[in-house]
C-alpha cells in the first residue's frame, strides 16, 4: 500500500492502492502542497490509520456559494461595493462556472475564465475585480476547512502578469500640469459657474467626488482653512468614506475665497427661492439637495470637451486627485502628509502610486560633505588657527630654533657650560 503523485488533467492527485484499489484524489495545481498531501497519506497508511473516503460527498455548487456569501456578508458591504459584488456573480462568474463543485475549481479554471474575459475584450483591471469576488467566497471555504488551498491565492501576482502581457506601453497616473489646472478652472468659472466650485475643492485637497459630494457647512471652517472629511455621497446615498475614518484636509487660501464666495451665493438663493436655511450641503443643486452624480458629469463632459480646443488633455475627473498629489510632492510635501491629506490608510500606497512625482535630487550631494575629509587649498597652513587639529607645542628646542630664524642669532648652548662647570 502506498501513495504515488500523477499530474493529469492539468492538475496534481495522488494515487493511493490500498488493499488492492486504486483511489484517486484531486489535490490541485501546487506541486508542493500536492508532495505533503501524499506524503501525509504515506504516513498514516504506515501507521495503519488511513482510510479511503468512499461516502459520497454533498455537492456545492459554486452559484450556490456565491449567493450564501453575498447574502450572508451583505449587511457588511458598502453601497457601491454591493451592487458591484451582485453585477460581477450575476454577469460573470455563474454564467461561466454554474454549478461546478467549488472544491473542483483549479487554477486552470481561473487561468480559462481569464482567457474568455481577454477574448471578450475586458480590461485586466476588470476581470481582477470580477475575481476578487470569488476568491472571498474560497478564503472563506478554506477557513472553514472545506478546501485545503485557494486556487486564487495569488490573484495579484497573477493579473500582474496578465497585465504585464497585455500591455503596449507602461502606464503611469495621468495628472494634469500646473498650466492646464489654470486652464480647467478659468473655463469652469466663465462656462460653467456651479461646477466650478466643486472642481476648485477636488484639485485643491484631493478628496474623491464622493466626499466632496457629501461635504457640508458644519464640516468646514474657513476661519482655521480646513475642512473635516465624515461622509461621501455614492450613487445618492450618504455613506462612510471609502477608508472608514474621518480626516481632516487643509484648504488653500484660494479656495477657503472660493468658499466663502460660495457661502454669500447660498444665501442669496436662500433669500430667491424662499428657503428656510441655507442647505447643508456645500455642493448642492438647484433644490438644496445632493448634487446628483449625472448632472455633475454632464457639466464635467461639456468642459472637458470645451478644455479639450484650449490643449487640455481629456483626462477623466479622477485624475483630480491624481493631480493634486503629483503637485504636492512635485513642491516638495512629505508622503506622509500627502497620505494624510488623500485618506490613504498606509504611505507605503501613496508612495507605490506616485513615487515617480517625487522630486529629483540626485545632483545636491551636500549631505555628504563631512569636515574631516575636506581639505584646504593651501594645504593645512592656509587654514585659520581654530581649524587646526591641535595647537602648536612649543619646547624649549622648539623655541630655540624659531629665535634663530627670525632674529638671525644663535642662542646660548646652556648644556655645553653646564658640562663644563661640572668637569
Amino acid at each position: 500500500m502506498a501513495a504515488k503523485l500523477r499530474f493529469r488533467n492539468g492538475a496534481w492527485w495522488a494515487v493511493v492502492h490500498y488493499k488492492g484499489r486504486r483511489k484517486l484524489k484531486k489535490i490541485g495545481l501546487d506541486k508542493r502542497e500536492a508532495q505533503r498531501v501524499v506524503h501525509k497519506i504515506n504516513a498514516a497508511l504506515a501507521l495503519g490509520k488511513w482510510e479511503p473516503d468512499d461516502r459520497k460527498r454533498t455537492a456545492m455548487p459554486i452559484d450556490q456559494a456565491l449567493w450564501d456569501w453575498f447574502n450572508a456578508y451583505r449587511p457588511t458591504f458598502s453601497a457601491s461595493f454591493e451592487t458591484g459584488a451582485k453585477i460581477n456573480i450575476e454577469k460573470h462568474l455563474i454564467p461561466f462556472f454554474g454549478t461546478t463543485d467549488l472544491r473542483d475549481i483549479a487554477e486552470a479554471d481561473v487561468l480559462r475564465f481569464i482567457q474568455t474575459k481577454l477574448d471578450a475584450e475586458r480590461a485586466p483591471a476588470t476581470i481582477s475585480n470580477i475575481l476578487s469576488v470569488l476568491r472571498r467566497v474560497l478564503n472563506l471555504k478554506r477557513r472553514e476547512g472545506v478546501i485545503q488551498r485557494n486556487p486564487l491565492e495569488n490573484l495579484g501576482e497573477l493579473m500582474r502578469r496578465v497585465d504585464r502581457r497585455q500591455a503596449r506601453e507602461v502606464r503611469q497616473i495621468d495628472a494634469w500640469t500646473r498650466e492646464e489646472v489654470a486652464t480647467l478652472l478659468n473655463l469652469s468659472q466663465e462656462n460653467e459657474p456651479r461646477f466650478h466650485p466643486l472642481l476648485m475643492f477636488l484639485l485643491s485637497t484631493g478628496c474623491r467626488k464622493g466626499e466632496a459630494l457629501g461635504l457640508q457647512w458644519q464640516d468646514v471652517s474657513l476661519s482655521e482653512g480646513r475642512a473635516w472629511i465624515r461622509r461621501a455621497v455614492v450613487h445618492g446615498t450618504p455613506t462612510t468614506p471609502k477608508s472608514g475614518k474621518a480626516r481632516s484636509v487643509v484648504l488653500s487660501p484660494a479656495l477657503v475665497q472660493t468658499l466663502r464666495e460660495l457661502r454669500e451665493q447660498r444665501r442669496r438663493e436662500v433669500m430667491e427661492n424662499g428657503w428656510k436655511d441655507v442647505p447643508d450641503w456645500v455642493f448642492c443643486d438647484e433644490n438644496g439637495g445632493t448634487l446628483d452624480e449625472r448632472n455633475l458629469h454632464r457639466s464635467w463632459n461639456r468642459l472637458r470637451r470645451r478644455a479639450r480646443n484650449h490643449d487640455v488633455r481629456p483626462l477623466t475627473l479622477h485624475c483630480a486627485r491624481h493631480t493634486f498629489a503629483s503637485l504636492a510632492l512635485a513642491s516638495g510635501k512629505s508622503i506622509r502628509w500627502v497620505a494624510s491629506q488623500l485618506g490613504h490608510a498606509n504611505p507605503e500606497l501613496t508612495l507605490r502610486v506616485y513615487a515617480h512625482a517625487m522630486r529629483s535630487e540626485e545632483e545636491d550631494l551636500s549631505f555628504l560633505d563631512f569636515g574631516s575629509t575636506k581639505r584646504h587649498p593651501r594645504g593645512t597652513d592656509g587654514r585659520e588657527p581654530s581649524a587646526r587639529k591641535k595647537p602648536l607645542r612649543i619646547t624649549p628646542r622648539r623655541g630655540s630654533r624659531i629665535m634663530e630664524h627670525e632674529t638671525g642669532l644663535e642662542p646660548a648652548t646652556t648644556t655645553l657650560a653646564t658640562w663644563s662647570s661640572t668637569n
